[in-house]
Order: structure tokens, then C-alpha cells, then sequence
């Protein structure tokens, strides 16, 4: 996914576990979360707000944690791209109620509140939109000096719900069902995040690549258990910026999804999906 590869070479062992120094941290003046941003059929890089690189085509991660409900978030001003970036006025990281720290809560509940409403948002939407937040380790990452590197990313309402294209892409709800329902765990699996081209490319489909190896296993269980992880899936009106600095951010909504129609999440009854022309390929290889 980097712009540019200087070596080409595998990393010597002496260095593989080296990371970035930070004598080069310090030159280059990035720092702040990673994140992947899926937009308009291209995946970026984007670290301390700044785009670092980008990826048209599929994305290969694996999901290590992922926000325990799926959160809702409201802007009582449409975004517009000039705006300067402000706190959400109402925010939900359970889905249920309106978090302590939102600004101006809309609702005691988020089921019967007036923004969760059809039409109550851009033509037939609602309002107030879904989303969940994953953090992820890049399989292009591991035997280079960002090994380990977690990068988040959010996922909107129509990354989540809906359904599934073919037998082996899905949403994002759909897949960690078909994932369990078949024996596996989205966190040992390594997972191809694509864009649905049925949806002009404003959404993401997740499939099943395979099982991850010793080496991912160990530092992905690793990872996965850092407080850092767990506060990256948590929602929270503040950011802090590259200076330590305390900025109220929120993310910007400028592709065709926000305004589009997203029913009520549903379990489909479908019969059980079949991983076996998946899985025959897998190895438990180290």
C-alpha cells in the first residue's frame, strides 16, 4: 500500500523486529492514529491527518478488534468540504442511549429518538447514522519494519448491513456470521476488504483468504490486547493532533452512501454458507 518500495528485499533479521526509529519519527513529523479511509474505490493511508499512501483494488488486514456495538452518530449541520472539523452534537457507542459526553443529545433513547426517523435525514434517511470501527493489522505489514502497526478504520451503514454479493463477499454483519457460522474466527482468518462494485464503489465487502500463521497469530493476539487497541474502536468526539493537543474532529461525510436509504438491520434466514472451496487452501503452515 506504500507509495514506494526502496529495497524490494526482505528485511534482515537483525531489523525485523526494530520497528521505525525514532530519530526517523522525529524527522519525518508524522505521528497520531493510522487510519485506513475507504473512499470512492480507493483505500488511503492516513496518519495524523495526512495522506500517506493509497490502494485501488483490495485491501488484505487482519481484524484484531472491532467496536463492541455498533455505534450511531448525528451532525445537526450537513458537512460541507470548507468546514472545520467539530465534535458530533449526539453520539452512541452502544447503540441504545446517547453517550455522557455528547454535546446535545437528541434522545434519552436512541430507538425512539426523532433523528432516527426515516426522512429525517437527506431525503428518506435517517438522521442519525450507523457505524463501527475495526482495528486492523495489514498483511503487507508483517516482515517489514511496521509490523504491528494498527490502523482503524469506520465503517458506515452500508459497509455493515445488507446483502451479500456472490457467495464469498458480504457486509460486515453478514461476514462475521458466516464466519462463525462455519467454525472460524474473523480474528485468525486473514480477510480481503474489497469495494462493491454493485454500489459504485461506497461501500466495502469483506471474504475469507486464510487461516493466519504463527508469526501473525502471536502479534496480532498481542496487539489485540493493547489499551491503545481498545480505545481505538471506541468512539469519542476528541482526537488528539500531531502536537498532543486536544482538537475536537469528526469524520467528514462526503460520499453517496451518507445520503442513501439503510433499513433496519435484519438476520437473514438463509442455508448455512459452505466454506469448503475456501478453506482447502488454508495451511496451518508457520
Amino acid at each position: 500500500m506504500s507509495n514506494i518500495t526502496l529495497f524490494g528485499s526482505e528485511l534482515p533479521d537483525f531489523l525485523q523486529n526494530a520497528g521505525v526509529s525514532e530519530l526517523t519519527k522525529r524527522l519525518a513529523g508524522k505521528s497520531g492514529m493510522a487510519r485506513i479511509v475507504p473512499k470512492n474505490g480507493i483505500f488511503r493511508k492516513v496518519v495524523g491527518g495526512e495522506e500517506m499512501g493509497k490502494l485501488k483494488g483490495s485491501l488484505k488486514a487482519i481484524i484484531v478488534q472491532a467496536s463492541p456495538d455498533i455505534s450511531r452518530i448525528f451532525y445537526a449541520k450537513q458537512w460541507t468540504p470548507d468546514a472545520e472539523p467539530t465534535a458530533p452534537d449526539c453520539f452512541s457507542n452502544d447503540g441504545r442511549t446517547p453517550d455522557d459526553k455528547a454535546a446535545n443529545k437528541q434522545s434519552d433513547r436512541c430507538d425512539t429518538c426523532p433523528k432516527n426517523i426515516k426522512g429525517s435525514g437527506q431525503g428518506n434517511s435517517k438522521a442519525c447514522r450507523y457505524s463501527r470501527r475495526l482495528a486492523l493489522l495489514l498483511e503487507e505489514d508483517f516482515g517489514t519494519a511496521l509490523e504491528g502497526r494498527l490502523y482503524q478504520m469506520n465503517l458506515s451503514s452500508k459497509s455493515l448491513f445488507g446483502d451479500s454479493v456472490a457467495d464469498n463477499k458480504h457486509p460486515f454483519e453478514n461476514y462475521t456470521k458466516y464466519i462463525a457460522n462455519n467454525g472460524e474466527s474473523v480474528d485468525f482468518v486473514v480477510t480481503e476488504i474489497s469495494f462493491n462494485e454493485d454500489n459504485d464503489n461506497q461501500s466495502v465487502l469483506f471474504s475469507p483468504i486464510r487461516r493466519i500463521v504463527r508469526n501473525e497469530f502471536e502479534i496480532s493476539s498481542k496487539v489485540a490486547a493493547l489499551p491503545e487497541t481498545q480505545r481505538m474502536v471506541i468512539m469519542t468526539p476528541y482526537q488528539a493532533d500531531m502536537s498532543g493537543r486536544n482538537k475536537l474532529e469528526a469524520p467528514k461525510h462526503t460520499d453517496a452512501e451518507d445520503a442513501s436509504v439503510v433499513e433496519e438491520p435484519t438476520v437473514r434466514q438463509k442455508k448455512k454458507a459452505d466454506l469448503t472451496s475456501v478453506l482447502k487452501a488454508w495451511t496451518d503452515e508457520e
